[in-house]
């Protein structure tokens, strides 16, 4: 988990009301103005660092008089977090701009997803959640010819010497510009070593919606793909044990949206690209964080090896660290998400084997240059 013990240690214990309080936000956008029901009253520092956490503090209202009972001391706060996020997503949407009308110029498919603009498209804002660096997907033939494409805009690869995993494993390249810091993220695999592979990923760029800004045209994942995405960062978060509530809460945002007929195309496209079991997942984990109707018009499906109790699941999702010994192992997580494909499981418990070999083999190369 990418955090210190002592972030952890302030808000190891009960945070059911803190939970409960983003989840109604984000989720159905009420006014918390009163305590939850059969809750204790709100913890001012424990909401702010769960809502930190999970990457939800631009879900909670910045006015005082909108803000939770009993947490009116947080709008300044909140209010200096949404300024500065506003100044940082304006900034990513500038190089998303220019590094996707470079992209269109040297005829490259490609689609943006994550950052401001897809959550100006599913929640009408681009400034909910703060982007430091900008996510593409291109097919996999066309990873080197846009890396060609980001070097004319003056972009450099970082952690060069880490390339023999990231770029095998994780299926994506890390670029910076040093001119003015901006990284971009090109991806090529939509999911990592260690879980079932995202089948003929470069489908999403067939099913790319386009969406204008200042007269650029940028290609988006299509709501189906979207949704099928969140379930696979809800499964890398589950699998790295780090908090997600903004996952569960972008998941279900986009199943809201979905009508009929992209609902019946989820269901195809998570059966091709063999992902059935990770949409589960997903729609699971949700499940247990909020009964908002979306959520119920899927079919539950059991999971082996993943507990029933909503109160635990609710955990892993939002304090992965209350619930240590009740979290998936790699192995467990593969074997859940590969049931009925024992080929898969192989696979992909090869591949992360030689992930984690090739990852300290790196990082034991580089800390012996680092020390002659």
């Amino acid at each position: 988990m990418g955090f210190s013990e002592e972030t952890i240690a302030a808000v190891r214990g009960d945070s059911q009301s803190e939970i409960g309080c983003l989840m109604m936000y984000g989720v159905s956008g009420d006014i918390a103005t009163e305590p939850l029901s059969n809750m204790r009253p709100l913890d001012l520092d424990r909401l702010f660092d769960i809502a930190r956490l999970n990457k939800l503090l631009g879900w909670l209202p910045i006015s005082p008089t909108a803000i939770p009972a009993g947490c009116a001391g947080l709008a300044s706060k909140l209010l200096q977090v949404r300024l500065r996020t506003i100044a940082m997503n304006r900034r990513a949407m500038a190089i998303t701009l220019e590094v996707t009308e470079a992209l269109t110029k040297a005829g490259l498919r490609h689609a943006v997803f994550k950052g401001p603009f897809q959550q100006l498209s599913l929640h009408n804002d681009p400034f909910r959640r703060p982007s430091g660096d900008i996510d593409i997907y291109v097919a996999p033939c066309d990873r080197k010819r846009a890396n060609a494409v980001l070097k004319t805009l003056g972009f450099g690869p970082l952690e060069q010497n880490q390339s023999l995993w990231w770029i095998p494993f994780l299926g994506e390249q890390h670029f910076r510009r040093e001119n003015d810091g901006a990284v971009i993220d090109l991806h090529h695999r939509l999911q990592q070593a260690g879980l079932p592979d995202w089948r003929g990923a470069e489908s999403v760029l067939d099913r790319a919606v386009n969406i204008t800004h200042d007269d650029t045209t940028i290609p988006m994942l299509s709501s189906a793909d979207g949704c099928l995405l969140m379930a696979v960062s809800l499964a890398k978060a589950l699998l790295a044990h780090e908090p997600c509530g903004w996952a569960v809460v972008d998941l279900t945002h986009w199943l809201a949206r979905l009508d009929s007929v992209e609902r019946t195309m989820l269901a195809k496209i998570a059966r091709e690209s063999g992902q059935v079991r990770t949409l589960a997942l997903g729609i699971t984990l949700a499940r247990a964080c909020s009964d908002h109707p979306s959520l119920q018009t899927y079919d539950p499906m059991l999971l082996s090896g993943l507990t029933t109790d909503q109160a635990v699941l609710r955990d892993l999702v939002f304090q992965p660290w209350q619930r240590e010994a009740e979290a998936p192992r790699r192995r467990q997580m593969l074997r859940m998400l590969a049931q009925g494909g024992p080929h898969i499981f192989a696979i992909e418990a090869v591949r992360a084997a030689l992930s984690q070999q090739v990852r300290k083999l790196l990082e034991r190369r580089t800390a012996k240059n680092s020390a002659g």
